[in-house]
């Protein structure tokens, strides 16, 4: 750090040095216009410092906190600080490391890949603990798109345990999900993007740009509708603010770094906030024994044939990683070319749900441990599927059935929250039948079913639905999950699919894996095959299936003995 004023005098007669300058014309700031719009910013106090495009200027105050901010001294306090008092898992701590590795190189964005279900919460709560501690950052918004996404990241802030047992929200001052007064001490801002859109944007008194010097932004892939580039005659004609998506004016709006998190990366995200600097994936976490493995598809070819429902697939996905050879989805678009609207419309028919409804039965238990989640396409295909349902269950109980085991849980239901809290913390419903409420968000460890009577063209929500089944449940002996595929949407997504199951094959045995990795033979040829991964040979293939198999078993040998429900 070189001083505390603002200007001091350099060497030549009548000149002084001046950290930070600006450059403007007047003109509101448009990305395809970059190099003549917009109030550029250049800290010159480091020749490595680059300039940068802001909406307007920063306050006096908060320029004398970048002066006063020594970000080498705070870079070397997170270096020295620990990480055993966090309790995080390896993989989350290497998510930690990366993320400030990357912003210790003078990157202004990173964005971080972790499968649902990995407690990417948890690891929020360790990053922000650090950067306050060492002084990084002076004031975080925590960026979410829904409130109920906002309320459950305040309730783990009030919960997990820091330094000495206390919690995020005991060590410092937490402003909660409507409470938007600017206070000195708020530390941490959790907001949501349509609640800083009201404030930035639809109030006399917008907040300064240099109000946050971080955003951390949750679930990075949604809340966005991606942005239109303008024709010459629109740039010459019309507001530029229109082609720009709420989620990213706001973005856009503060001169901070950002810091963006998601189980499911796409070229949405990647053009925002880079190519991801940590990844963990599904199937490591699988390997690992932090998420559940799940079996290949039931796909009910024989129905489908049966009712006439066929479904053309899109065309083949051919980008690939150079460096690994694997699909890379940073550079995927998230909407894929399929034609989904008119064979939804095909799926709301009498007579294919009720064959369908009359083979889930065999398979699901009303009254079991496990719970269901089905996928239907409108809230009258819900309806429809609710009755086929109650209906085949009742035939097969012989009237015993109890009609509260099923509900119907979308945006038209009443009381929709408390059938939400109920399918999560009660015995009923055990089967939800849902359109999109559920897709996404909802943490339910007992979900151990998911059934899809929908297609959808959205590859990431295609597998944040998996992720509805990904969490481990010990209590009720959860080893794996299953998908039933009537739509055959398994098949046509499998080609951007990054969930692929762990165990291929859920019918070899134990005692086959066991002996091809000790038969000298069998291991040899093993070891000088590919597995179908990158750097990854059959052997570890093979020895990662041998472990799932007995992380299977003991899991389900841990399970307390239940009576019987029926």
């Amino acid at each position: 750090m070189i001083g505390r004023t603002i200007a001091w005098p350099a060497e030549e007669d009548s000149h002084y040095h001046v950290p930070f300058v600006y450059s403007c014309n007047g003109r509101p700031y448009v990305p395809q216009l970059a190099e003549t719009s917009g109030t550029w910013f250049r800290d010159v106090r480091d020749p490595s410092h680059l300039s940068r495009a802001l909406p307007r200027f920063h306050t006096p105050g908060g320029l004398l906190d970048m002066l006063q901010r020594d970000r080498e001294d705070a870079e070397k306090r997170l270096q020295a600080e620990p990480f055993g008092y966090l309790k995080l898992r390896d993989y989350q701590q290497k998510a930690i490391a990366a993320t400030e590795h990357a912003l210790s190189h003078g990157q202004r964005t990173a964005l971080l890949a972790m499968a649902t279900g990995t407690g990417k919460t948890r690891t929020i709560i360790g990053l922000m603990y650090r950067f306050l501690k060492a002084e990084r950052f002076q004031r975080i918004l925590f960026l979410v798109d829904r409130t109920a996404l906002g309320q459950q990241a305040l309730d783990a802030f009030n919960e997990a345990p820091l330094e000495q047992n206390h919690t995020l929200s005991k060590i410092y001052n937490v402003a909660e999900l409507g409470d938007m007064a600017a206070e000195a001490e708020t530390r941490i801002q959790v907001a949501t993007v349509q609640a800083m859109v009201k404030r930035i944007f639809m109030s006399d008194a917008a907040p300064p740009i240099d109000q946050f010097d971080c955003i951390i932004i949750d679930e990075a892939h949604r809340g966005y509708t991606l942005d239109q580039e303008m024709t010459e005659g629109e740039l010459a004609t019309r507001d530029s603010q229109q082609y720009l998506s709420s989620y990213r004016r706001v973005l856009d709006y503060f001169d901070a770094v950002k810091i963006a998190l998601t189980a499911t990366p796409a070229r949405h995200t990647s053009e925002i906030f880079g190519k991801p600097v940590y990844t963990y994936s599904y199937r490591e976490a699988v390997a690992d024994d932090w998420l559940i493995d799940h079996e290949p598809p039931i796909r009910y070819e024989t129905l489908l044939t049966q009712n006439g429902i066929t479904f053309e697939k899109g065309k083949p996905v051919d980008t690939l990683n150079i460096r690994t050879g694997e699909i890379d989805t940073t550079e995927l678009e998230d909407e894929l070319n399929f034609e989904v609207d008119a064979f939804n419309r095909r799926v709301i028919n009498e007579n294919f749900n009720r064959v369908i409804c009359e083979q889930l039965v065999q398979e699901l238990d009303p009254f079991g441990d496990e719970k269901t989640l089905i996928f239907c396409a409108t809230d009258l295909h819900a309806d429809m599927v609710k009755t086929q349902l109650d209906s085949a269950f009742k035939a097969l109980y012989n009237g015993s059935y109890h009609e509260a085991a099923v509900a119907k849980i979308t945006g038209q239901s009443e009381k929709v929250g408390q059938l939400i809290r109920r399918y999560k913390n009660e015995r009923y419903p055990n089967i939800a039948i849902t359109v999109d409420l559920l897709t996404t968000g909802i943490d339910v460890p007992r979900i151990s079913h998911l059934v899809f009577m929908r297609r959808i063209r959205s590859r990431i929500l295609y597998e944040q639905m998996i992720g509805r089944a990904t969490r481990r449940c010990d209590e009720i002996g959860k080893t794996v999950f299953r998908i039933y595929d009537p739509v055959d949407i398994y098949a046509a997504l499998q080609d951007v699919n990054t969930m692929k199951p762990l165990v291929k094959d859920p019918h070899i045995t134990l005692e086959q894996l066991v002996e091809e990795l000790t038969d000298d033979d069998q291991l040899e040829q093993a070891l000088a095959s590919p597995g179908g991964h990158p750097e990854e040979s059959q052997a570890d293939v093979v020895l990662n299936q041998l472990s799932q198999k007995v992380m299977r078993v003991l899991r389900k040998a841990d399970k307390k003995p239940t009576t019987a429900h029926r």
